[in-house]
């Protein structure tokens, strides 16, 4: 198979995430949370599972272990991205997702103990700036509890990356870490349902629900696929460009107007990108 470098699978990863988030904004409508995530993690979990019988591929490796952890903190991260994403402003909920990268150099410098360079700090810092300008994040009163929630999200995604790049040095395939984790998304979905509001299946919500299925499965393997082989600190800055992706999505599709802050913003996310595509592939 050609090399592709982890650089070019995440900037795929962002467009395809991005679309998987335009796609949920429509079926939202119609469709509960726990539904959405169950379709989400439906095609994924039976394709790959089919995938590997099919070839006679190991489903459960001796890494368990590793494979268990990093579906805990992802699936933990989902849940209190969710929910900060149903009680904040989606700007604000955005925002804090996108607190991931400086969690990361939290993580790595502290915890890890690992030398991070002041490009690597700085341009995550530029990115992050770009977010905030782009989309102007609020918090009202009484909103405390979802804004801990969504720098939870930050948080736990932030230790996902890392865990999927130790998945990776394991010799851990994308196939299987993506697998395994739309497996525990899968149960706690279904675990969800019963308490979720009804949901009216109409067209364009299962057309919708179709996507997201399919197109999350795919920005899953990229991101999976980039995080297990390049560098875990820009390649995460990187992710940057979904917030542009988006931005042209809320443009093109429900009529958002881009205000000069806003361009400010957009400029300095593709500055952070593109030193973080330059300096991807030598930074570790």
């Amino acid at each position: 198979m050609r090399y592709v470098s982890p650089a070019l699978w995440i900037l795929v990863a962002s467009f395809l995430f991005a679309t998987m988030s335009a796609l949920v904004k429509v079926a939202a409508a119609d469709v509960s949370l726990p539904a959405i995530v169950l379709f989400r993690a439906l095609p994924a979990a039976l394709s790959l599972f089919v995938f590997a019988r099919a070839r006679g591929l190991v489903v459960f490796s001796g890494n368990l272990g590793l494979h268990a952890f990093r579906c805990v903190v992802g699936v933990g991260s989902m849940t209190c991205g969710f929910y900060a994403i149903t009680q904040l402003p989606l700007a604000t909920s955005t925002t804090l997702e996108y607190t991931a990268p400086l969690f990361m150099v939290v993580h790595l410098a502290l915890l890890a103990r690992r030398h991070l360079s002041a490009m690597a700090v700085g341009t995550m810092l530029i990115g992050f700036v770009g977010v905030l300008l782009l989309l102007k994040p609020t918090l009202q009163a009484g909103q405390a509890l979802p804004f801990l929630a969504g720098l939870a999200s930050g948080a736990l995604a932030a230790i996902a990356y890392r865990q999927i790049r130790r998945l990776g040095e394991a010799g851990e395939p994308a196939w299987r870490i993506v697998l395994l984790y739309s497996l525990a998304a899968l149960v706690l979905s279904i675990a969800g349902l019963p308490f979720a509001s009804a949901s009216t299946y109409t067209l364009r919500g299962v057309a919708a629900l179709a996507g997201v299925g399919i197109v999350g499965m795919l920005a899953q393997l990229a991101m999976t696929r980039a995080f297990s082989q390049g560098s875990t600190t820009l390649l995460a800055t990187l992710q940057y460009s979904t917030v542009v992706f988006s931005a042209i999505y809320g443009i093109a599709f429900w009529g958002d107007q881009p205000t000069l802050s806003g361009t400010v913003g957009l400029l300095l996310i593709m500055l952070a990108g593109i030193i973080a595509a330059r300096t991807a592939g030598r930074v570790r």
